[in-house]
C-alpha cells in the first residue's frame, strides 16, 4: 500500500499487486484479518 498522494488525490491508498501470488495472498488474508478486528 501506498499513500494516493504519490499518485494525486490525497485520502486514499493504492494497492499494489505486482508480487507472486504468494504474497499476494499473504497480504489479502491479513488486509482481512486487520479489517475483521476493526469491526
Amino acid at each position: 500500500m501506498v499513500p494516493g498522494e504519490a499518485f494525486g488525490p490525497s485520502g486514499y491508498l493504492r494497492l499494489s499487486y505486482a508480487l507472486s501470488d504468494e504474497d499476494l495472498m499473504e497480504g489479502i488474508s491479513r488486509l482481512q484479518k486487520l479489517l475483521g478486528s476493526a469491526r
